[in-house]
């Protein structure tokens, strides 16, 4: 199927209801201004800000301040700003509408609920949609099929044992039943200071595993259809843990598109029989739409590490991949898909990984212990990375807000737990010369 095909089914099925994008960054639908009926942005950080043609609501425009999206929970936010927004989108849907959203929850659940009459929601009801965010249970469920998945062990937090047993057979990986973007996991080599019952007193249990190491961190976005038929979209290798971007040490900071294409073609089948499997088990249990498949390559084999039952911080990178290459990207096919309609021809991953153009994305967090602003300081002209995604002068960027995404013509990386020198010494450029807190401190 031609990617215009798809486009022109998009347009008929909307007919004259308005799109909305609800995503965590405004900025993400971009990629949807390809359909005339897009009309409305509702988004957390990042906002879009340059087409005239769409009128944007942005949290972060409103409260002056971009949050750690791995943490920040828009359910759990009752101040003004939060509840403004939402009557602003509640306004926006008394028309007929069809909602996208990047993840579901309870914050459009409560405002769309009053006018699905005239609103078309492209998403699963976000409480049925929580199941697959519960880690423990996934995997386990996964492992039944016969997915190779890390070898996580459950420790209830009054009967776990002494770290310092655990880490005799080597350094491990303690996770909580919900994790994102690296908050949640901890990479531990010595005992120290750490007190399990108190960092992870909300979960009553934990996960414990030993770090599989060396690896190699990968990733895959997908869009499953009613019938359970998976497509599959820009593989990549993860950047994990950059120290000149988080302070997570297992945090996310951006893909590497082209160096996937080093792989042997037996891995990226292996990765492939894995994806369409989650694929069928998530249909299965009636889930549709977009998703993303976390893996590790360790030792020859690809080891699940988590599904991401949603769009993800990969998946505008992987539209305009997608774009060039002229075939239906995920979000298209994620509307498609709950529209009903079929699935596109199938590509072998390794083909994915041959054809498309090498371009990588760094993205850069403040790992300052305080809020640091944009200076609006000119990049240094000897950087050949794309920076975007900057906040607003007046927007305080939170510890572990994001600072910006970088996008580099190439790979830059070859393990996904360093980027190459060059781009960690722009990056530090960028930090240097475009953020400070108040204290005059760069992040």
């Amino acid at each position: 199927m031609h990617r215009k095909q798809r486009v022109e089914e998009i347009i008929r099925r909307l007919g004259k209801r308005k799109l909305m994008w609800m995503g965590l960054r405004g900025a993400d639908a971009r990629v949807l201004l390809q359909i005339p009926q897009l009309s409305s942005i509702f988004s957390i950080t990042a906002p879009l800000e340059d087409s005239d043609s769409v009128s944007e609501v942005c949290l972060e425009t409103l409260k002056k301040r971009r949050p750690d999206l791995h943490t920040y929970d828009p359910d759990l936010d009752s101040s003004p700003e939060a509840t403004e927004m939402h009557r602003l989108m509640s306004i926006a849907i008394e028309e007929p509408t069809v909602v996208l959203p990047f993840r579901p929850n309870n914050f459009f659940t409560s405002a769309y609920f009053p006018h699905s009459d005239v609103v078309e929601y492209l998403g699963l009801f976000h409480l049925r949609q929580a199941a697959f965010e519960h880690k423990p249970w996934v995997e386990t469920e996964l492992s039944k099929l016969g997915v190779r998945t890390i070898p996580w062990r459950y420790y209830g937090l009054y009967n776990f044992p002494p770290l310092a047993d655990l880490l005799r057979q080597g350094p491990l990986i303690v996770r909580s039943c919900h994790s994102e973007g690296g908050a949640g996991l901890m990479l531990v080599r010595e005992p120290g200071n750490i007190d399990i019952k108190r960092q992870y007193s909300q979960e009553h249990f934990v996960a414990v595993t030993p770090y599989l190491e060396p690896n190699i961190p990968i990733n895959v976005n997908a869009c499953v259809f009613q019938d359970g038929t998976v497509s599959l979209h820009a593989p990549s290798l993860q950047l994990i843990g950059i120290s000149s971007c988080t302070n997570y040490s297992l945090g996310f900071c951006g893909n590497d598109f082209g160096q996937i294409r080093s792989f042997d073609e037996d891995v990226l089948d292996e990765f492939e029989v894995m994806s369409v499997e989650v694929g069928k088990w998530l249909a299965s249990l009636g889930y549709i739409g977009a998703f993303g498949i976390d893996a590790i390559l360790y030792d020859g084999h690809v080891y699940l590490t988590e599904i991401n039952p949603r769009f993800q911080n990969s998946s505008v990178i992987s539209a305009e991949i997608d774009k060039e290459l002229e075939r239906p990207d995920m979000y298209l096919n994620h509307m498609a898909a709950f529209f009903g309609m079929g699935t596109p021809p199938f590509v072998p991953l390794k083909e994915l990984a041959k054809c498309q153009h090498d371009i990588s994305q760094i993205i850069c967090y403040n790992r300052c212990h305080q809020p640091v602003h944009h200076s609006n300081a000119t990049i240094p002209a000897h950087c050949d990375l794309q920076c975007a995604l900057l906040p607003a002068s007046d927007v305080a960027v939170l510890p572990e807000g994001m600072l910006f995404r970088a996008i580099a013509k190439g790979s830059v990386t070859t393990d996904g737990h360093t980027i190459k020198q060059e781009y960690e010494a722009q990056i530090e450029d960028f930090t240097t010369h475009l953020f400070s807190s108040p204290d005059g401190r760069t992040s």
